[in-house]
């Protein structure tokens, strides 16, 4: 099921399907192992900031910075 990473229950594992922002940002999530096929795993959901595991590193994101990414996988909330 295709989603905002923001939505992703906690503990749930999804794969990046693609970013939704400009240049800048994209380029940066990039950066930080938010790439088309990668698997990502959410720590600490919330209305706040989420804490997520990628690439064996944990990132911590703003909420509407973690709406940006697509994710495929995990239940529906």
């Amino acid at each position: 099921m295709k989603m905002p990473l923001a939505m992703l229950p906690e503990g749930e594992e999804a794969i990046v399907t693609g970013v939704v922002a400009g240049r800048g940002l994209a380029r940066r999530l990039y950066e930080m192992g938010f790439v088309r096929g990668e698997r990502v795993k959410m720590l600490r959901a919330g209305p706040g900031p989420v804490l997520v595991l990628v690439k064996g590193s944990r990132v911590a994101l703003g909420w509407g910075v973690a709406m940006k990414i697509l994710v495929d996988g995990g239940e529906a909330p």
